[in-house]
C-alpha cells in the first residue's frame, strides 16, 4: 500500500508511507529555500514519490492533514464526542491536474479519473487527529494519553485523546478562538517577532527575564475545571490578520516592541511572564489528560510541543511515567501523521511492534553527487581515512565546522546530519558562532548533543531525549564543560545521541571526548538566520563559503578553510 501525505499550509510538506514504513518525509521549504514556505509541496511530493520508486498511478491513497467537511457544519454546533474524523472523496484525475485539484478540497462532488483509469481516494483527516496519529505511531508506545495543542485545526485548538493500537478516542477539546497556540503567537508578535515563526525566540528570551508581568497576563487567560479560556477582549487574532492583540492589552502591558528594535529588560520580563503562564496552562491540560485517560504515558504533538522549556517542566512534574515528543510536531509533521493514520487505521496495515520512528527521513546524496558538486565549483577537499577523528581535533582546537552526512532530518531541529558543531566548553563560543556563522540574535541559545550514557552525568534528570525537545538543568559541577550550551537560566536543550540511532554523529562526539574528556558538542542547525536548513551539497558548500566556519565534513570529504589547520 502506497500512501502519500500532504500539507500545504504553514510549513508545507509531503510524506510517503509504503506498507507501513516511511520512505521519506520532507518540508517544501528545503527545496524553495524560503523558511516556513506554504503552498502546494510539489517538489517535496516529487522527492517522496521518487524515494519510494512509485508514480501517481501507483498510489493507493492520498492523506490530507485537514478536514474541510468540519467547516460545512453549523457554525455554533458542537462536534459530538465521537465525530467522524475523516472524509473520503474519490478524485480520478489526470496526473498533471492532481496538484491543482488536490489544492481545492471544496470540489468534493466531482469524480475524475487518472489517465490509467484508476480511482484515487483522498482522505481528509482532521488536523488534530493527524497530530495525534503522528505522535503515537512515531513513538515506541502502543497506548498513551495524547495531548495535541496548536493555534487551531478546523475548529479545535487543543484535544485530549486516548490512543491504543490503531484506535483514537477523542475525550475532550478546546475550540477556537480559545487557543493556547494563538495566545503564544500573539505575544510573539507583541514582542517584535514574527508570529508562527519566532515563538522559539520568545522562549529563548524568557530565560533572561523575571515573570513580573505574570499576574497581569493572567487577566487575559484563565484556567477552568475543564480547560482554559481567553478573555477575548485583549486579543484580535480571531477577527483580523494584522495585529493579534487589542488596544486593551496595550493599556494593560504598554506598547509592543517594534521588530528589530532594542530588546530591553521589560521585554525580557514580558517574555518570562508569558512563558510562565504558558507552562502552567500546559501542565493543567496534561493533568486533565492523565485524569481522563488513566494512562501513565503521555504523547504530545502540535506546534506547542516545540516549546522544549515547557516539555522539560512537564517531565519534571512527574504527572506521567513516560513522555514522548515527536521531532516534527508542527504542521509539517501532520502530513506524516495523516499518512500513518490512513495506513494503519483506514487501510488496515498492521503497525507491528511499536518502535521509535527516527527523524532521518529526508533526502540524501551519494558520494558521487557530492564529489560532482565539489568538482563543478573547483573546490579542493581532503579524504582522510578517519574524517570524524580529524574533525574532532579541529573542534578541540576551537574551530567551528558543519556536518552534511546521511539523510536530512525531517523536523526543525538538526540532529547531527545537517548540523553546525563547535566546542561546548568556552562561554565565548556562543558569541563567536552567532557573529561568524549564524548571524542571529545574541540571546538565542545553542544545544548540547551528548552521548546517551553520559547525559545523566551532565544534566539533571536527563534520560532519553534524541530529538532535542526537553530542557534539563546543567549540573553545576559540569558547567565548565558546557558553558556555551547552557542558557542564562542554567538550562540546556539536551539531545542524547546513541550509536544505534546515529553511529556517524556518535563517533564524532566520541572522538571529541577522546580529545578533550568532554562527551558532548555544541549543535545548531546548518543554516544562517532566516534560511531553511541546507538540503543539497550545493546548499552546504554555499553556506560554508559565505560564512566564517573553519571546516565542512560533507560525506567522506573534508573541506578546510586553511590547510595549515591540518
Amino acid at each position: 500500500m502506497n500512501v502519500l501525505g500532504l500539507n500545504f499550509s504553514n510549513d508545507a510538506a509531503a510524506a510517503m508511507v509504503v506498507n507501513g514504513a516511511v520512505a521519506m518525509a520532507v518540508q517544501e521549504e528545503r527545496f524553495t529555500r524560503v523558511k516556513h514556505w506554504s503552498g502546494f509541496p510539489e517538489r517535496a511530493m516529487g522527492a517522496c514519490l521518487s524515494a519510494a520508486g512509485v508514480r501517481l498511478d501507483d498510489l493507493d491513497a492520498i492523506a490530507f492533514f485537514w478536514n474541510p467537511g468540519v467547516h460545512a457544519a453549523v457554525a455554533n454546533a458542537r462536534m459530538s464526542s465521537q465525530p467522524r474524523h475523516h472524509l473520503e472523496y474519490l478524485y480520478d484525475v489526470p496526473n498533471h491536474l492532481l496538484p491543482r485539484l488536490a489544492a481545492r478540497p471544496a470540489m468534493t462532488e466531482q469524480v475524475f479519473h487518472l489517465e490509467s483509469g484508476k480511482r484515487l481516494p483522498i482522505y481528509y483527516i482532521t488536523h488534530h487527529l493527524a497530530h495525534a496519529a503522528g505522535a503515537l505511531f512515531g513513538s515506541p508506545h502502543d497506548e498513551a494519553a495524547i495531548l495535541t495543542v496548536d493555534g487551531y485545526g478546523e475548529r479545535d485548538c487543543a484535544v485530549i485523546w486516548r490512543g491504543r493500537g490503531a484506535s483514537f478516542e477523542r475525550l475532550w477539546t478546546q475550540e477556537f478562538p480559545h487557543s493556547l497556540g494563538s495566545f503564544y503567537a500573539a505575544f510573539t508578535q507583541f514582542l517584535g517577532f514574527k508570529a508562527n515563526s519566532g515563538e522559539g525566540k520568545l522562549m529563548g528570551l524568557a530565560s533572561y527575564g523575571k515573570p513580573v508581568f505574570e499576574e497581569a497576563i493572567w487577566k487575559t487567560i484563565a484556567l477552568t475545571p475543564d480547560g482554559f479560556e481567553l478573555d477575548l477582549s485583549y486579543y484580535s487574532f480571531f477577527i483580523e490578520r494584522g495585529a493579534r492583540t487589542s488596544p486593551k492589552l496595550l493599556a494593560l502591558l504598554g506598547e509592543p516592541r517594534a521588530p528589530e528594535s532594542e530588546i530591553t529588560a521589560r521585554h525580557q520580563d514580558l517574555a518570562a511572564s508569558v512563558q510562565a503562564v504558558f507552562e502552567k496552562v500546559l501542565l493543567h491540560l496534561a493533568r486533565l489528560a492523565r485524569d481522563k485517560t488513566g494512562s501513565t504515558t503521555l504523547c504530545m504533538s502540535g506546534g506547542a510541543t516545540l516549546n522544549c522549556s515547557a516539555n522539560g517542566r512537564l517531565v519534571r512534574s512527574g504527572l506521567f511515567q513516560r513522555y514522548f515528543f515527536p521531532p516534527n510536531p508542527g504542521d509539517a509533521g501532520a502530513a506524516l501523521g495523516a499518512a500513518l493514520y490512513v495506513t494503519h487505521c483506514l487501510l488496515g496495515i498492521p503497525r507491528g511492534e511499536p518502535k521509535l520512528l527516527l527523524d532521518d527521513l529526508g533526502p540524501s546524496h551519494s558520494e558521487d553527487e557530492i564529489r560532482q558538486t565539489l568538482a563543478r565549483g573547483g573546490i579542493r577537499f581532503h579524504t582522510p581515512s578517519q574524517p570524524h577523528e580529524v574533525a574532532a581535533r579541529l573542534l578541540a582546537r576551537g574551530r567551528i565546522g558543519s556536518v552534511y552526512r546521511g539523510r536530512a532530518e525531517f523536523g526543525p531541529r538538526a540532529l547531527g546530519n545537517r548540523s553546525t558543531v563547535a566546542d561546548p566548553r568556552p562561554a565565548e563560543m556562543k558569541e563567536r558562532l552567532n557573529a561568524r556563522v549564524k548571524f542571529r540574535e545574541p540571546f538565542r541559545p545553542f544545544a548540547p548533543s551528548v552521548l546517551d550514557h553520559a547525559a545523566p552525568d551532565y544534566f539533571e534528570g536527563a534520560t532519553f531525549s534524541p530529538f532535542m525537545l526537553r530542557v534539563h538543568q546543567t549540573k553545576p559541577e559540569k558547567l565548565a564543560e558546557a558553558r556555551a550550551v547552557t542558557h542564562v537560566d542554567g538550562g540546556a536543550r539536551v539531545q542524547t545521541v546513541s550509536r544505534a540511532h546515529n553511529p556517524a554523529y556518535y563517533d564524532l562526539i566520541d572522538a571529541f571526548r577522546r580529545e578533550t574528556g568532554t562527551p558532548l558538542l555544541l549543535n545548531t542547525s546548518f543554516n544562517v538566520r532566516g534560511e531553511p536548513i541546507v538540503n543539497s551539497p550545493s546548499d552546504a558548500v554555499k553556506c560554508y563559503l559565505t560564512t566564517d566556519m573553519d571546516f565542512l565534513l560533507i560525506g567522506d570529504s573534508l573541506l578546510v578553510r586553511d590547510d595549515a589547520l591540518l
